[in-house]
């Protein structure tokens, strides 16, 4: 019978307000979550400065490192920023779903693997989405601009460029339609991405639009920035100011997307059983 009812609809400009409002609220579960994975970089970087002091002295450091004291550290940087994303998102969707805080610094449990491999799975998928599309893109523009007459050069692969952007249109509308399967994963709701495609439909537009206004801070910054480049080109520390407060709006809008998501899921699949 569920699946005779109209589709819930999603409130955009509510659920975009509650979402930037609940990563304020929510400072001290951003700090429990990212202090363990900061304390592992701050020591990996620690222990490349003292590599790079005993290779070559405090006088005249040099950033060379060879063997174990340059790989291990690097290493151990890399796979913990690899797992420090997912893990991050993971806590932050159960934090905002069910006010979970978590009991250990670091919980890499069966949902944040979970969330790792959908998250793949999805990414596939998207590029495959975008390649299809501009290979579309790029026979329609051969035909339309006469790319395929003569011998190729520059100018005639500029002709492409008006095209192109028409290639992210299917890949946000694809998004939107499996962006209840992350959330879901996160707090433990079973879900496929053929279930996330079902309950997302009627509100393909107000999902995508919603998260393209999450980010809209960051693009106001981000024209900001580049005025700031042209205006002031010799001012190293304003742009590095305008710069750094554009980083820290990017990383608070990405966490307002993710709580966008875990209201999404409340709203559009309010009847499924959670198993966490």
């Amino acid at each position: 019978m569920r699946n005779l009812q109209a589709p819930p609809k999603l409130p955009v400009l509510e659920t975009t307000v509650g979402a930037w409002s609940s990563v304020a609220q929510n400072l001290g579960l951003a700090m429990r979550l990212y202090w363990p994975w900061m304390a592992i970089l701050g020591v990996c970087l620690l222990a490349w400065g003292v590599g790079v002091a005993m290779n070559s002295g405090l006088s005249a450091p040099s950033p060379v490192l060879i063997g174990g004291a340059g790989w291990v550290p690097s290493l151990v940087i890399i796979l913990a920023v690899l797992l420090a994303i997912p893990t991050v998102f993971v806590g932050w969707h159960r934090g905002i779903q069910s006010n979970e805080r978590p009991a250990q610094p670091i919980v890499i449990d069966s949902g944040v693997w979970g969330y790792i491999g959908y998250a793949l799975l999805i990414g596939v998928m998207l590029v495959l989405t975008v390649g299809l599309c501009i290979l579309v893109a790029t026979v329609v523009a051969g035909i339309t601009t006469g790319l395929g007459d003569g011998p190729t050069s520059f100018e005639h692969f500029k002709a492409l460029a008006p095209f192109l952007p028409l290639a992210s249109v299917p890949y946000y509308l694809l998004l939107s339609r499996l962006s209840l399967v992350l959330p879901a994963i996160a707090v433990g709701q079973t879900m496929s991405l053929s279930q996330s495609f079902r309950m997302t439909r009627g509100n393909t537009w107000r999902l995508t639009f919603g998260a393209g206004l999450i980010y809209l801070p960051v693009a106001l910054l981000s024209s900001i920035l580049d005025i700031v480049k042209l205006a002031f080109p010799d001012s190293a520390a304003l742009i590095g100011t305008v710069s750094i407060l554009m980083l820290l709006t990017a990383l608070y809008c990405t966490h307002a997307a993710l709580s966008f998501g875990t209201f999404a899921l409340q709203r559009l699949s309010p009847a499924e059983p959670f198993t966490a």
